[in-house]
This record gives C-alpha cells, structure tokens and sequence, in this order.
C-alpha cells in the first residue's frame, strides 16, 4: 500500500511541477526568442545589425547571471521553510516579470529607459528561474520514487514544452501579421498571455504536499540554519555539477538561441523555417526525455552523461555543415540532433542525477547553486560569445563549433569529479531505493 501511495504521490507531484516548468521556461524562451528576432530593432535601434544582436543577446545574459542568486534565495527558503512555497514564489515572479515585458514601452517611446527597465525584468525573470529547477526536481525525487530518471525525465520533457510554446507562438503571430505589425504590436501578446499559464500553475502547486523528505526533517526540527554554507564546506560535487551545466548549456543555448540569428541574418533563411526546425528538434525532446531519464536509472546517470556530451562534442562541426547547407531537411537535421540528442540526454538525467548528489538538508541550495552557476557560464554567455566569434571569424562557424566541443570536454571532466554521497555526506544520507546515482560512471 505504502509503494502505491508513493508511486500515486510522485505522479502528482510530477505533473504539478511540471506544468509549472512548462509555464517558466515558456516565458524564459520567449525572452530568448525575442532577442535574436524582435529585441535588436525595437531596443536597440542604433546599433549596426552585429552589434544590435551583441546588445540583445547581453541583456539575455543577464537573465543568466542573476539565475545563482535565484538559485541561493529560494534554496535556503526551500531548505528551511518547504520545496512547495518556493516553487510558488519563483512561478509568480517570472510571470510577473514577463507580464511586465509584454507592457514596456520600447526605445523609440522612452528613449534608453527601455533598455534598461528590460535588463531590470530579464534579472527578475533569472532569479525566479534560479530557484524553479531545484525545487522542482526535487518533487519529483522526494516522495520515495525507485525511478528518480524516469520521473525527473518529464521535468525536462517539461522545459522542451516550454521551448515548443515560446517558439510556436512566434510562427502562428510571424503567419497572422506582417513584420511591421510583429514589430509594431504583436510582439507583446505572447508575453501577455503567460498570465493565464502562470495562473494555472499556481493553481496546481498549491494543492499539493510537501515532499516526504523534508516533511520528515521538518516535523524533527532538523532543517539546517545554513544550507548553503553546508553545501560550500564540501564543495566538490557542486564543482562537478557546474562543469556538467557549462558542457550541457553551451551547446544547447547556441542550438536554441544563436542560431537563429545566425540562419535568418547571417544565411538568409526565413524565420519560420529555422523556428519550425526548433519546434520539430523540441518536440523529438520532449518524447525521448524520459526515455533518457531510464536509461540513467538502467545504466547509471554518469554513463549516460559521458557518452552524451561526446556525441555533442563530436556533432558540433557537422551542426554547422549541415546548417550552412541551406536546405530545409538537412537544418531540421541539425537543430533535432543538437536538441534531441545529447543536449536531451544530459538534460533528462539532471533532476534524478544531481539531486542524489546531495544529503536532504542542504540538497535545494546546493543543486540550485552549482547548476545554474554553470548555466552563467554554458548557457548565457554562449550566444553572446558565439556572435562574438562569428564576427571575429568574419562569419564562419567553426570557431562556435570549437567552443561546443570545448565546453562539451568540461562536462566530461565534471562528471569524473563527482563523489557518491555517501562518500560525500556520510552523516546525511536517506535510505533510497533508486539507482547509484553518485558514482561517476555507475
């Protein structure tokens, strides 16, 4: 009975924290979409078309930047106060601040005001995204599942969902209107709908339990004071978790993002084209996720990761053979492989791997922190670094395609760093029955 109660409450909480993940990487999707599409023209009409994407692409940046302090402030409200009350307030912060960016005026009617109040609600947005993935794997961890990959699989299914309505929304807007009108107008309207998105999910959050694991410490009084000063006095995994994210994010930020302002602008291809083909590379993700996550609990996470992040090191130079190929097969090739692939993989694999890095005490902070401190690294500062080599290249690709497989090396490296837990924090471990989740390539 107890088994049954454990599986009905895990598949509760898996759909609420995933809906609430489609709703957050929905409006963080959004932002990036906006930016290499919309945001150059409208926020910084000034710049030359290179330096109008470098500007956009900065305060995309920014968003990642404020994601660790995001990561610190609902990590230690999650491990002192309870998973769920953090995951509401990171999910009404982002749908606030994206609300907010479907309102702002643009440059040509508050002149640099608008550039600035949009880095303003990009950090907003990065600091509730910080705190959202930890506490929401960690619902579907906590509440005695023996298959953490499988269930943690859909969180990420979640996250391509959510690249799926942010670009999809682009494509029906981009076919309805003209692009004066897109610029003009209909830019705002998929920022404003995130409203009734955000609405549901809290809806979903509030109706459920705090997990197991931390109710347990709760009603014993054992919350640690300091979770995240625990996390930094062994930091090695949290080293390791930050190497995997820079290997991970790197390339699929520059397969999500940069490239398409490198298609429509540097190769002429047409926006719904390349959009089409990060729908279609989303929407492969989002089936093969869990699949993914039971070859982590089949296998062992750390031998899924590896052997991901060497496919990705090795797919980065065709990526770009195939892209600059301007055939409309070969780029839905590219951009399915560089999303569905291993960038998948090593996704699908995060919530079940990383949070068995960790004792229950300090698990929210210490995950939140590391992962997305690499995410800083890998995923904003990619498109930004990818223009700036395009530029420096004079528009050739391979330099990009090098950092992919350089990045992609790095998560290698975090992977082989990693300490089991009960190595780790011997005095804090709880009994599970999932896979050796903390062994480096068990």
């Amino acid at each position: 009975m107890r088994t049954e109660s454990s599986s009905h409450l895990t598949r509760r909480a898996t759909i609420a924290a995933s809906f609430g993940t489609v709703v957050e990487w929905y409006d963080f999707f959004l932002y990036g979409t906006a930016s290499a599409l919309i945001f150059p023209s409208l926020f910084f009409p000034s710049a030359n078309s290179l330096n109008g994407s470098l500007l956009s692409f900065a305060t995309f940046a920014t968003g990642f930047v404020a994601r660790p302090l995001g990561g610190a402030i609902f990590g230690h409200v999650g491990d002192r106060i309870g998973r769920k009350n953090a995951l509401i307030v990171t999910l009404l912060a982002m749908g606030l601040a994206t609300l907010a960016v479907g309102l702002l005026p643009t440059y040509g009617q508050i002149g640099a005001a608008a550039p600035i109040l949009l880095v303003v609600l990009r950090i907003v947005q990065g600091i509730g995204t910080g705190g959202e993935w930890g506490g929401a794997a960690l619902l579907t961890k906590e509440n005695g599942s023996t298959r953490p990959g499988f269930w943690g699989g859909f969180l990420s299914s979640a996250v391509f969902a959510g690249l799926i309505l942010a670009s999809v929304v682009y494509v029906v807007i981009g076919a309805l209107v003209s692009n004066d009108q897109l610029l003009s107008w209909a830019w705002r309207i998929p920022f404003l709908l995130s409203v009734v998105l955000v609405g549901l999910g809290l809806w979903m959050r509030k109706s459920l339990p705090e997990t197991r694991e931390f109710d347990r410490i709760k009603r014993a009084g054992e919350q640690e004071r300091a979770p995240l000063l625990r996390a930094f006095r062994k930091p090695r995994n949290m080293v390791a978790i930050f190497l995997m994210r820079v290997g991970q994010n790197a390339t699929f930020n520059i397969v999500s993002v940069f490239v398409l302002t490198y298609a429509t602008k540097q190769l002429g291809l047409g926006k719904s084209q390349i959009l089409w083909a990060t729908v279609i590379g989303a929407a492969v993700a989002c089936v093969l996720c869990p699949v993914y996550g039971h070859l982590g609990d089949r296998f062992g996470f750390g031998r899924v990761m590896v052997v991901s992040l060497l496919f990705q090191a090795a797919f980065a130079f065709p990526f770009f053979l195939l892209v600059d190929s301007l055939g409309v097969a070969p780029v839905i090739i590219a951009v399915t492989i560089g999303i569905a692939g291993a960038g998948a993989a090593t996704d699908a694999i995060q919530a079940g791997y990383f949070a068995g890095l960790f004792g229950t005490r300090s698990r929210y902070s210490a995950i939140s922190v590391g992962r997305e401190g690499g995410t800083v690294v890998g995923g904003g500062l990619a498109p930004l670094i990818a223009t700036a080599l395009l530029g420096w290249q004079h528009g050739s690709p391979w330099a990009i395609a090098g950092w992919m497989a350089l990045t992609s090396l790095i998560g290698v490296v975090g992977v082989l760093l990693v300490k089991p837990l009960r190595e780790a924090e011997p005095e804090d471990v709880v009994p599970s029955a999932g896979p050796r989740s903390g062994s480096a390539v068990s």
